[in-house]
């Protein structure tokens, strides 16, 4: 795929079909998102690839943070939430845990890092798109859980970047178009 349409045509998949994804096509898009640029060549990012019991522990704990976002946990419409939350991680066949490194004392290189795993992330939703593979990119409470980073392992020097959901997509949204609101401007200099 040309990446300039890669670019482009990449949407964020929100319903994905119940088949397989080869795990090469995870290693190939794996070694894509680690050529992502770096400053100084620090590769502060950390990608947990789950599957079996640690995906199905992930999804545990997304229902139980849906069930929290409740004013009425006991509630049938509480319970629906959280076993859709549940069902709909367990039912992926991949999800990757992104971290970055922490940098208490250097909050300029921890900026730095941070953008260059997120750098990492788009590189390898760009290759797995490039694939045929769809991803969502999420944040919200995932990357904020303590729990999350129980389940994957991770160490107190890291924080999580982002939850990345794959597979084959059921259905590909149509682009939105982009208003330019983020602004672009060519700037010469001259007064």
């Amino acid at each position: 795929m040309d990446i300039t349409k890669g670019l482009i045509e990449r949407r964020t998949i929100y319903k994905f079909k119940k088949k397989d994804v080869s795990p090469a096509v995870i290693k190939r898009a794996l070694n894509c998102a680690v050529h992502a640029p770096n400053h100084k060549m620090t590769e502060p990012w950390h990608f947990y690839v789950l599957q079996g019991k640690a995906k199905e522990k992930l999804a545990q704990r997304k229902k139980e943070l849906k069930w929290e976002g409740f004013f009425d946990r006991n509630s049938e419409h509480t319970r629906n939430a959280g076993e859709a939350a549940y069902t709909y991680i367990n039912n992926l066949p991949w999800v990757v845990v992104v971290t970055t490194h922490r940098y208490s004392v250097d909050p300029v290189r921890e900026k730095e890092d941070y953008a260059a795993t997120c750098c990492a992330i788009q590189n390898f939703m760009l290759a797995a798109w490039a694939e045929g593979i769809g991803t969502k990119w999420s944040t919200g409470q995932l990357v904020q859980d303590r729990k999350v980073k129980d389940i994957i392992g991770a160490g107190e020097e890291e924080m999580i970047a982002g939850v990345i959901y794959l597979g084959y997509a059921e259905e590909i949204p149509v682009a939105k178009t982009r208003s330019r609101r983020g602004s672009i401007s060519w700037v010469d200099g001259t007064e």
